[in-house]
């Protein structure tokens, strides 16, 4: 936790479904438009690792959730959820947690929301990573903590995108298939130490095809001005692994807020793409705030979005007004898209072939009943009825 100066139920449906048909130019996929029939009814679908469309959830510090007799696990209860319920219509591939996952690393607040992300287990994959609140000690050599055994190596053992952790424990990666590729997610400690570094390096020399997205806790700062800097440790990490692995083009990390982001240039002259989300400032904590990355292949984008499934399943006519601004963050570093030639972006390092084309019944969010076809040259080609 830092400032970057020292100071009803959910109504959704996964992507908006001419989206998933490829829209309009300029037409963001949005994860906040109509009601999911499959939330209402509390059932959770599987993973649609083939379709090119897929989202990654980002959840950054809860900690003043998990605050010695203040805590509130309701909250990110709902948070999680919300994911496990809409998984199949916003074909969630994987969720990551940014680190400051309690307030003072006490063992009753570590234990209180370690039960708290069993809602998740056995139906989305995710990873967890130690934030300054978390643990005690300047880096991962710091040994054993409540943290460690709760969220250490044997919490992922059973998940199918686990890939392993660091001698230590404290780091870990994932390999996460979605969009009939595999994406490598490492989850560093907030303060890796050199051997910490050296094993993120072998973990990418190890799977040096595929595209990674870097999460740690502490790597960027901003002023209100939305732009991002890199922090002291920030900078330790862009030296010593990341400007010179263009494998990582998305680095994410919490601890400071105002929220921000910034596209660095990496050593082979390719964007990474350097993100602060941390809404800990806000009404109740951040109220467990999700961001959604969805990532479109077919369009080449990644459209983000930040919202609160906790005020969103509140009663509209009983919600108050803190609740009803929090529901959804629409400003430029909450709301946002980014444009990335995926196939150019990852030339360098990953020759695969991409999953071939299929019908647009087949991806399509169940009751579309009409869609548009675009060509080529993003002109209209017709419409089309789901089949």
């Amino acid at each position: 936790m830092s400032t970057a100066d020292n100071r009803g139920k959910p109504a959704r449906r996964a992507l908006l479904q001419a989206a998933l048909a490829v829209p309009a130019a300029g037409a963001a996929a949005t994860f906040l438009d109509t009601a999911s029939a499959q939330a209402d009814s509390g059932a959770y679908g599987r993973f649609d690792g083939v379709s090119p469309r897929f989202a990654l959830a980002v959840l950054p510090d809860t900690q003043y959730l998990f605050d010695a007799d203040s805590s509130d696990p309701a909250p990110l209860r709902e948070t999680f959820r919300y994911l496990v319920s809409e998984r199949k219509e916003a074909n969630i591939a994987f969720m990551t947690h940014l680190g400051d996952v309690t307030e003072h690393g006490t063992r009753d607040e570590i234990e209180l929301a370690a039960d708290t992300f069993r809602t998740l287990d056995g139906k989305l994959p995710y990873s967890v990573l130690a934030g300054n609140h978390d643990i005690n000690g300047s880096d991962d050599q710091r040994g054993d903590s409540a943290y460690l055994r709760a969220f250490g190596p044997a919490r992922y053992a059973s998940m199918p995108t686990y890939g392993g952790s660091s001698r230590d424990g404290y780091n870990s990666y994932h390999v996460v298939s979605a969009a009939g590729r595999e994406w490598l997610v490492l989850a560093l400690d907030w303060r890796v130490s050199d051997a910490g570094l050296d094993w993120a390096r072998s973990v990418l020399d190890r799977h040096a095809t595929l595209p990674a997205i870097l999460t740690t806790h502490d790597i960027a700062s901003s002023g209100d001005d939305g732009k991002a800097q890199l922090s002291g440790n920030g900078q330790r990490l862009w030296d010593g692994l990341i400007r010179g692995n263009d494998q990582i083009f998305l680095a994410l990390g919490g601890h400071y807020w105002p929220p921000g982001r910034t596209v660095l240039t990496n050593d082979a002259g390719h964007d990474v793409h350097v993100h602060i989300t941390n809404y800990q400032d806000r009404y109740y904590g951040g109220a467990a705030m999700i961001r959604l990355y969805g990532f479109d292949l077919a369009r080449g984008v990644i459209d983000v979005e930040t919202f609160s499934p906790w005020f969103l399943a509140r009663d509209p006519e009983k919600r108050t007004p803190l609740e009803a601004e929090t529901i959804e963050l629409t400003g430029p570093t909450d709301r946002f898209s980014l444009d990335i030639d995926f196939d150019t972006r990852f030339a360098g390092f990953d020759q695969s072939v991409p999953p071939a084309a299929r019908p647009a019944s087949a991806v399509m969010p169940r009751g579309t009943v009409a869609y548009w076809r675009f060509d080529s040259a993003g002109l209209g080609g017709g419409a089309g009825t789901a089949g």
